[in-house]
């Protein structure tokens, strides 16, 4: 296909949340927790080659991700709310890079030799 170089994708992705913040909520917390969660990621996109090691990419991922919310001691609630969350987030990505090989960092070979 020449410069143009598209690809698909399916991946499992896991997430961490940490340094979450109560901020102004409706139920008065003082703490929120999320739960870690595995989700699924769909993804397409392509790289365009420039030329002399240099290319753009363009990529959209879609994942789905389900998770626990809870938000401790409620003076609202007089308890915990527990709530189940669905992120399900698209992401759009630009860039462009450059494409090297070992070869052309540690000087270039002047000539190839058969193995033995």
């Amino acid at each position: 296909m020449g410069a143009f170089k598209p690809y698909v994708g399916v991946g499992a992705q896991y997430i961490t949340f940490f340094s979450s913040d109560t901020a102004s909520n409706t139920v008065q917390a003082s703490s929120v927790s999320f739960s870690d969660a595995f989700g699924v990621t769909l993804q397409a996109g392509f790289d365009w080659a420039l030329g002399q090691g240099w290319y753009l990419n363009f990529d959209i991922k879609k994942s789905w991700l389900d998770t626990t919310a809870t938000w401790r001691n409620s003076t609202v609630t007089g308890g915990d709310v527990v709530a189940k969350v669905d992120l399900d987030p698209m992401t759009i990505s630009g860039g462009i890079g450059y494409r090297f090989n070992l070869e052309d960092l540690f000087h270039r070979r002047t000539s190839y030799q058969p193995i033995k």
